[in-house]
């Protein structure tokens, strides 16, 4: 029986196949054709401008760069070597750059050199066409905070406290050297002044007159088992070790400023916080920087990163940013519990926002009956004059204020209650506002939309520690973090694809 042949001898599967045109090949829903679509409409050439006089040979294409990059973020592709190898082999980054081939360095160096200033702009750009094209609600923005570590070694920490107790105890060491060297000079009528704290400058001076003294004695200084040091080396290397060890101190408080308790010594902007991802299971603080983000309609519409560790902290500086970024504030910005307090209200009240954001105490304040039926609960008293009425008719007497603006109240059974009035009215509108059908509305919409971001963010996109170092290039990281996710958003939608 003849036997049929199956393979063709003369077919070469790898042969040269027509047509030779990329697009073709590109379907009509794919990523890469919405990425281009909004790319277009953006005009990001603004950013991308070129030296007026460059040096050496021309680089790539600015734009076609930033396509790439941006398109890598879309499609979840962090790294610069994974850049680089999508570069090479995906057919859609091919079609978008006119199969442009960097290097991973030579992404690093355009991204430092071109995105490091003008990141925020870019996403406030494709961020106002988004509103436009899918009618984004801006009025109400929902606000939440997420803590992601650093790229810098667990066990590089610098405590406050620590730093505080050694400088203190460093202080009682001087005192006791220059105890020392005035017995060494007391015939000599030379006398240092003591004091309880000691400056780099004072320090500096007594190591200059024992360089001088011992210059002027022909002091050797000795070395070693066996060899005795003059009084004179000894002062010398005890203050020159106490000046150092003062500078270290200064330096370990200037770089944690006045409100971290806390730095990374190989990332000095990380602060260390407790993460929510704690694989080891031990409450281990790790050196991390605080998240926060706004969302509206599923796109983030506004981020901001810092080494604040509260995130009461940073709700002024975010509206701020965001009123920057966009000239108005948003009506409704919803919070969690982390942001409510008597400074945060009174900011958004000034500037024409509602309270729509819980407070510490509130659960307790509106589901614990033993609280709510307390006769002295703050909530329920009713102003009358500088006094306060009881539901049954008791008076709280007013006595005094606190140096906090607080005041103090003498409760009918002796006890005395302290009361913020203003606090108390702002806690009585969040709650009023919060009971509400449209309050309800925005707190499960909350945490559907700005959870959810987070997740997607952390769990797709692998944001879970950050691959830069420093506060400046975190934010660059989480921006085209932020812009990859909001590009992804868009045509997920566009196609009604579920995430």
């Amino acid at each position: 029986m003849k036997v049929k042949q199956l393979d063709q001898v003369y077919f070469n599967p790898k042969q040269l196949k027509l047509p030779l045109l990329l697009e073709t090949k590109i379907p009509f829903d794919s990523e890469a054709r919405t990425f281009d679509e909004v790319f277009s409409k953006i005009g990001v050439e603004k950013y991308l401008v070129l030296d007026k006089n460059p040096r050496g040979r021309i680089g790539y294409n600015p734009v076609k760069m930033l396509k790439l990059i941006l398109f890598c973020q879309m499609e979840k592709i962090q790294s610069l070597r994974e850049m680089e190898k999508a570069a090479k082999n995906d057919i859609r980054i091919m079609w978008l750059t006119d199969e442009l081939m960097p290097s991973h360095q030579t992404i690093k160096t355009f991204i430092d050199r071109y995105l490091t200033k003008n990141i925020q702009e870019i996403f406030n750009d494709f961020n106002k066409y988004f509103i436009e094209v899918e009618k984004i609600d801006t009025t109400k923005l929902y606000i939440d905070g997420t803590k992601i570590e650093s790229k810098a070694n667990k066990y590089t920490f610098v405590w406050r406290g620590s730093i505080l107790k050694y400088e203190q105890n460093l202080h009682k060491k001087i005192s006791k050297e220059i105890k020392k060297l005035n017995e060494t000079y007391k015939y000599e009528n030379i006398t240092f002044n003591k004091y309880e704290i000691y400056e780099e400058e004072y320090l500096n001076k007594i190591k200059v007159f024992l360089e001088r003294e011992i210059k002027d004695r022909n002091i050797e200084f000795k070395y070693g088992r066996g060899k005795r040091k003059t009084a004179h080396q000894r002062h010398y290397e005890n203050i020159s070790e106490y000046l150092e060890k003062l500078i270290k101190y200064k330096k370990h408080l200037k770089i944690m400023g006045p409100n971290r308790n806390s730095y990374s010594k190989t990332d000095n902007d990380a602060t260390f916080m407790r993460m929510k991802e704690d694989h080891m299971r031990n409450g281990q603080l790790k050196p991390g920087y605080n998240v926060q983000i706004g969302v509206a309609d599923e796109y983030i519409l506004h981020l901001d990163i810092s080494s604040e560790r509260n995130d009461y902290k940073t709700l002024i500086p975010f509206l701020e940013g965001y009123y920057k970024s966009y000239g108005n504030y948003p009506k409704y910005p919803v919070a969690d519990a982390g942001y409510g307090g008597l400074v945060n209200y009174r900011y958004l009240k000034l500037n024409g926002m509602e309270l729509f954001q819980k407070y510490n105490m509130y659960h307790k304040d509106t589901n614990d009956k033993k609280r709510m039926n307390d006769p002295y609960f703050s909530l329920n008293l009713i102003k009358d004059g500088d006094d306060y009425i009881t539901i049954e008719g008791e008076r709280l007497t007013f006595l005094h204020e606190t140096k906090f603006k607080s005041k103090i109240y003498l409760l009918p059974n002796g006890k005395k209650k302290e009361i913020n009035d203003e606090l108390i009215e702002y806690k009585k509108e969040v709650i009023k506002n919060l009971d509400t059908e449209e309050g309800i509305k925005l707190r499960t919409q909350r945490s559907i939309q700005v959870e959810g971001a987070f997740g997607v963010i952390k769990d797709v996109f692998k944001a879970r520690r950050f691959r830069r170092i420093g506060i400046e290039n975190v934010k660059l990281e989480f921006f085209l973090t932020a812009i990859g996710y909001n590009l992804s958003k868009y045509h997920n939608k566009r196609y009604r694809i579920v995430d």
